[in-house]
């Protein structure tokens, strides 16, 4: 009589029943990775003071393959998922984050009290990097029309842009923002664009900020567009208009003052030549003295 052994594969995660479950639960906390960097994924047993891991597995809840499996000795799927430390808790990790590790997932915990499954949702953001300031035209004279451009790239999701004084007067309300999104092979971000117009720019009030904000309202990034040169120039020249300008002046009375004294002596000369010509004059004398005879009294 031929014997039969059956056997039987019992897996892992197989669904059992322990009461010991009900007693306990899984917490887990995410945030939002950030592109490029490692992100940690907070998970915690509660009320619950003595429990070991078994085993996990990650899945997202739209895919039946999970993200990565481990075990106390074995380890199976995405490198860059893992646990922190199976001996502390059951706290999550993800290196070197990507876009495409947004979504829901499925997460399981197997214990010796037990088996447990939450879901919970990932984020990926970008940090932006710092912005990139021009001006138009140029050199910015005070009290002319300009503008002042701000730029910022790499960031995800769109973010802002504003823009202050020295002074910190908000001045964003005159600006004019454009946000462009790429997708280049999975890689996500949005460049920002802001320009501020002026009709009549007050270099009083520089320098001016422009202040780049995530699409949470968080700072990022900011860059400063200081102006003193330009304020610095102006002065000179202005200082030089002065100078030429009373340089001028003295001048132009300088040369009036000349113009007199020359028409004075002119007029001198022209005089003295005339009186030195009439006494000269063998008929003036004459004249003159027939006028005195004249003049003469009768006896």
């Amino acid at each position: 009589m031929s014997s039969m052994k059956v056997v039987l594969v019992v897996s892992l995660f197989l669904p059992a029943v322990n009461p010991m479950s009900d007693l306990w639960n899984l917490e887990c906390h995410p945030k939002p990775g950030i592109f490029g960097q490692t992100t940690s994924i907070k998970c915690v047993f509660k009320d619950i003071e003595h429990i070991q891991i078994i085993g996990v597995y990650l899945r997202k809840t739209d895919q039946i393959k999970r993200v990565f499996t481990q075990t106390k000795s074995d380890f199976s799927g995405d490198q860059r998922f893992s646990l922190e430390n199976m001996a502390m808790g059951p706290s999550l990790q993800i290196s070197n984050t990507q876009f495409s590790d947004e979504g829901k997932y499925m997460y399981c915990v197997e214990t010796d009290s037990g088996r447990k499954e939450i879901e919970f949702s990932i984020s990926v953001t970008a940090k932006y990097k710092d912005p990139v300031t021009s001006t138009w035209p140029e050199h910015i004279t005070n009290g002319e029309a300009a503008s002042l451009y701000c730029n910022a790239t790499d960031g995800y999701p769109g973010g802002f842009i504003q823009w202050f004084d020295h002074s910190g007067s908000n001045w964003t309300m005159n600006s004019h923002l454009t946000k462009t999104p790429t997708d280049i092979n999975g890689v996500k971000s949005v460049a920002l664009s802001s320009k501020l117009t002026f009709k009549s720019i007050n270099l009083d009030l520089a320098p001016y900020r422009c202040i780049v904000f995530n699409g949470k309202f968080e700072q990022d990034a900011e860059n400063t567009l200081d102006f003193s040169a330009a304020i610095s120039n102006t002065n000179e020249e202005s200082s030089r208009s002065n100078t030429t300008k009373i340089v001028a002046g003295v001048m132009v009375i300088g040369s009036l003052i000349a113009g007199l004294l020359c028409a004075l002596l002119c007029f001198r000369n022209k005089k003295y030549r005339y009186n030195a010509t009439y006494a000269d004059d063998p008929e003036n004398v004459t004249a003159e003295v027939h006028t005195e005879d004249k003049q003469q009294p009768f006896d």
